[in-house]
């Protein structure tokens, strides 16, 4: 038998996409003010990173929910990557190291949210067969029958509990023949117990 059980958990927490964009408002306010006090070749683009930092923390304070929506956020997260590039860009060229590594840093990180972001739509899941359990997003991505010690799987909760006391637990999006899914689970663990490895003398 094969059970593919869909994971209710999000890749991406809303709260993780607001802290980026909050981030990057409060380095443009910075950069903005340092700018447009203390640079005197360029105070007009230091004013202009002040207001857009100031426009972003508005918009993900008071208008989060729409900030966090998958098409404006995309949108916004690659305005906020082209300011952070060209920032960057323009510090390597006056050679001013701290903005320099502070906006290469704040560029990489633009580019691992798009990337993770993009791929959040997509729903996860916990892979049950004769051989094992293949999990989601941790180190250990197979677990042989032989390591398990017990499944259960009540109230929308997977939990996994490893004959080395390792405990996984999921909230499952459907929960239909939840019996006949524990009781497969039970008879593969009792098949496999005699291949265990022990650490007894």
């Amino acid at each position: 038998m094969v059970y593919d059980l869909p994971l209710v958990d999000e890749k991406v927490k809303p709260h993780q996409v607001t802290t980026l964009h909050l981030i990057c408002a409060f380095a443009f306010i910075g950069t903005g003010i340092i700018i447009a006090v203390y640079n005197y070749t360029i105070p007009a683009w230091g004013w202009a990173l002040l207001a857009a930092g100031i426009l972003l923390l508005g918009a993900t304070i008071f208008k989060n929910r729409w900030m966090t929506g998958k098409k404006v956020n995309l949108q916004v997260r690659l305005a906020e990557l082209i300011i952070a590039i060209a920032i960057a860009a323009y510090s390597t060229q006056q050679w001013w190291k701290f903005p320099m590594g502070m906006y290469a840093a704040l560029s990489v990180g633009l580019i691992f949210a798009i990337y993770w972001e993009r791929r959040s739509a997509s729903t996860l899941y916990v892979h049950v067969d004769e051989t094992g359990l293949r999990l989601p997003v941790v180190r250990r991505r197979f677990l042989p029958w032989s390591e398990v010690e017990d499944v259960v799987l009540k109230f929308g909760t997977l939990t996994i509990n490893c004959a080395d006391n390792h405990l996984f637990q999921w909230n499952i999006a459907n929960t239909e023949n939840d019996e006949i899914f524990e009781a497969f689970c039970h008879a593969k663990i009792e098949e496999n117990k005699s291949k265990r490895v022990t650490d007894d003398w």
